[in-house]
């Protein structure tokens, strides 16, 4: 699969969601916010690992996660 800059991306076994910033061919670079450390890392990945993520179906596990939280906070 190829990717270009601006594609949202996750790793195949699972990350948060990562946003290309340059493809070339079989390496990926991407970029994230890494809360835990509260600054932008980059790496670059080989193309297999990746998958396209869907932004719409991201957020709507953010909302139903949100949700969860605030059903338990009863």
């Amino acid at each position: 699969m190829s990717f270009a800059a601006g594609d949202v991306v996750q790793l195949k076994s699972g990350s948060p969601a990562l946003t290309v910033t340059a493809a070339a061919g079989e390496e990926v670079t991407v970029i994230w916010y890494a809360e835990e450390v509260g600054k932008f890392r980059t790496h670059t990945l080989p193309a297999i690992a990746l998958g396209a993520l869907d932004i719409a179906d991201f957020e709507t596990e953010e909302e139903e996660e949100e949700e969860d939280e605030e059903d338990g906070d009863d």
